[in-house]
């Protein structure tokens, strides 16, 4: 018997939920209905890329008024698109989120930088979260993160909301916030924040 993606997450996530509920003394039927829930990011994928160099990005935010700041990087700007691809030959749709980062200011001490992801389901109940460290940020910058991930048949005619949130040093600074409808909707339709 092959199962698919879906099916093989909910059930590594059950055997996992299980296990830590028995660990903290409470049922296993609690946490593998728990841990089922997970393994939505089907296929994840997540890249990061410097795009502009930091002298461009803080001559910019000169020119605006921004003054960077001396003997620190920091955040100046967090904007996330995302985009529905065609559904594919199994069913799945693809669901692509591109996000840019600008930092800014001159320093030797570069920040930690992560994006942070979190689908939640009609009810508002959490689906699944992930977090990506953004590997490129070496300074300021702009920074690209481009991620995607395929979202099973099953799901089809259901609508969620996808989160993404920038943390700097495990503090957050922006969230975007968009409602994705997974019906028949024409591909390459997207949201911006």
């Amino acid at each position: 018997m092959k199962f698919d993606d879906r099916a093989t997450g909910a059930l590594i996530g059950a055997v996992v939920g299980c296990t830590a509920a028995a660990a903290a003394d409470k049922k296993c039927a609690t946490g593998a209905a728990i841990g089922a829930a997970a393994g939505f990011l089907i296929g994840w994928y997540f890249e990061s890329k410097k795009i502009v160099g930091a002298n461009q990005v803080n001559v910019e935010y000169q020119r605006k008024g921004v003054v960077p700041p001396k003997g620190e990087i920091r955040p100046a700007a967090f904007s996330t698109r995302v985009r529905q691809k065609a559904t594919d030959s199994a069913g799945k749709k693809e669901i692509q989120v591109s996000s840019n980062t600008d930092m800014i200011g001159y320093g030797d001490k570069t920040p930690e930088v992560t994006q942070k992801y979190a689908i939640y389901d009609e009810k508002n109940q959490l689906v699944e979260e992930k977090t990506e460290r953004i590997a490129a940020v070496d300074g300021a910058g702009r920074y690209q993160t481009n991620s995607k991930f395929k979202v099973p048949a099953a799901e089809k005619g259901k609508a969620y909301t996808v989160k993404t949130t920038l943390m700097v040093d495990d503090k957050p600074y922006k969230e975007n916030s968009y409602k994705v409808s997974l019906d028949d909707s024409e591909p390459d339709e997207f949201f911006r924040g």
